[in-house]
């Protein structure tokens, strides 16, 4: 025996070395946000996937494609409402196979994806391009991959974003049953994986029929994606678009079920002249939101990609722990079946006794009525208890492994190009403009307010607030003159102490004048400056 401990000792070495590796191994650098968030789904979370059957009562295991991909842009709405012609007005050009036409033209998923040239690829070879995010597609068989296609083509706008067209929703038995597969399954898949859902609505269809509320009750859950799109809207004068715009919020209240209003847009997303020009401004300030937030798309979708990881990840948990909770709850010889039906009738409480059991959170446990269903064709039995080490290794993706690429974010979405679209630039226009950076439609012709004054058009005003022997107002002399801007006195404030260079408390003519000059640039909508420009200094001339 006391031969045996000292042989004992290398391996207790060896042991400690391995584990110095496998610390050394999980504390490697990531080299970016996409290969972090591969690595830590394959190694952490896909194997507690894996042994708990998630992917037959959820979605599929995600791919390196779904990580590495272009952000993706999905299109629904009622034929007619604009979708092709929206994807259109983007490209500046139509896409391979477009048809574009008041009856029901798109009958197919058309993924518009960036090529060096135009190419049609059929579902069923694109299904199997392992570079793509579509592989998953192919569970849904042959009936849908026949109506699903990728269309490339070479263009600015798809070297930031992929753009998902889809068929028009349609009305009756023909939306449900002569499709030939389940359109709101398939949306429901996309609604997933996508970076924004744009939903379009025509001001002369505003009704929602049975078949397009089913399709909006499948995008439930990513209701932070949906933008929706009033669309035609030039078609309509002042106060018909208050009252389509009304009713439509009203149809829509009773599908989209939270507390936050939707983000509506409203315009005419389409190169054709407008009928009703009263709008223009506001169509050009709505238009500009929207493509901003196109153009933003490529620097945004990590934090979506980490986002959608962490809320599978914490799905994943808790289905985990229903699993094993079952599985626990069976008994070993008989009355197993009677048992079964129990738990699944008390579901709701079966979650509550989880969540006070093992501290996580009643939100993040599924759907009961969904699982209800997929429970009751499955063994209890079969159930694999869990994995403490698979387990740990999950924890610790999520407290360890996510803030790593939580900091990661900022500087790489800093470097990420946006998405070159026609519409809005980096240059600003007098009808355009990219609204970031605190830019707006005003802030275009900000830069003709920063400069120096015309003296001689404020020097009356100076004198009839009569200044003294050194040529001065003094302070209560000139808040009689500037308030009649009527501007709130925090805004006053900030304008006096631009404009009281050297700070002694009284104007002189050119500062009075500044004063002035930046009251103008504030009534006209203008951000004052946070300092005083150079241009903007005491002329030479000026005592």
């Amino acid at each position: 025996r006391g031969r045996g401990r000292p042989a004992r000792r290398p391996l207790t070495m060896f042991k400690w070395l391995g584990g110095d590796q496998r610390r050394t191994k999980d504390s490697k650098a990531f080299v970016d946000v996409t290969e972090g968030l591969q690595r830590v789904y394959r190694e952490k979370l896909l194997p507690v996937e894996t042994e708990h059957d998630f992917h037959h009562f959820y979605s599929p295991a995600l791919t390196d494609a779904d990580f590495s991909a272009r952000p993706m842009v999905l299109l629904i709405g009622q034929y007619s409402a604009g979708k092709s012609t929206f994807i259109r007005h983007l490209l500046g050009r139509d896409y391979p196979g477009l048809r574009i036409g008041p009856e029901p033209t798109t009958d197919k998923f058309v993924a518009v994806c960036n090529g060096t040239s135009d190419q049609i690829i059929p579902g069923n070879a694109l299904v199997v391009d392992k570079s793509m995010p579509f592989t998953q597609l192919s569970h849904f068989g042959n009936a849908f991959l026949s109506r699903f296609e990728c269309a490339r083509l070479s263009s600015p706008c798809l070297e930031g974003v992929t753009l998902i067209d889809t068929p028009g929703v349609l009305a009756g038995e023909k939306q449900r049953i002569k499709r030939g597969y389940e359109f709101e399954t398939i949306v429901r898949w996309f609604a997933d994986r996508v970076d924004m859902i744009i939903m379009l609505f025509d001001v002369a269809k505003l009704d929602i029929s049975d078949e397009f509320r089913r399709v909006i009750l499948a995008v439930k859950g990513n209701d932070h994606k949906i933008h929706i799109i009033l669309n035609k809207a030039d078609r309509c004068t002042t106060s018909q678009l208050m009252r389509v715009y009304g009713a439509m919020m009203w149809n829509l209240g009773k599908v989209i079920d939270t507390p936050e209003v939707s983000r509506v847009y409203i315009g005419s997303f389409w190169d054709e002249p407008l009928v009703n020009d009263d709008m223009r401004r506001l169509f050009e300030s709505e238009e500009n939101d929207l493509y901003t937030a196109l153009a933003q798309l490529p620097r945004s979708a990590a934090v979506r990609k980490l986002n959608d990881l962490i809320k599978r990840a914490r799905l994943a948990k808790v289905h985990a722990y229903l699993i094993d909770h079952l599985k626990k709850k069976m008994p070993s010889l008989m009355g197993k079946e009677k048992v079964k039906k129990e738990l699944i009738a008390n579901l709701t409480e079966v979650y509550k006794e989880i969540a006070k059991e093992k501290g996580v959170a009643l939100g993040d446990f599924p759907d009961p009525t969904m699982m209800k269903e997929k429970l009751s064709a499955l063994d209890f039995k079969s159930f694999k208890k869990i994995d403490k080490k698979k387990m740990d290794e999950l924890e610790q993706m999520l407290s360890v492994e996510v803030p790593k690429l939580l900091q990661m974010i900022p500087l790489e979405a800093e470097s990420t190009d946006l998405a070159d679209l026609s519409q809005v630039g980096a240059q600003a226009s007098p009808f355009a403009v990219m609204k970031v950076g605190g830019n707006t439609e005003t802030t275009v012709y900000q830069n003709a307010w920063l400069c120096a004054p015309n003296v001689e058009e404020y020097r009356a005003d100076f004198v009839a607030c009569g200044p003294n022997a050194q040529g001065r107002v003094t302070g209560q002399k000139a808040k009689s003159k500037l308030v009649e801007s009527k501007l709130p006195s925090n805004v006053l404030h900030k304008i006096w102490t631009l404009a009281d260079i050297d700070k002694d408390g009284l104007l002189t003519l050119y500062e009075f004048s500044l004063a002035m000059h930046f009251i103008k640039m504030r009534l006209d909508g203008h951000d004052l400056p946070a300092a005083l420009p150079q241009s903007m200094l005491v002329p030479e001339d000026e005592d």
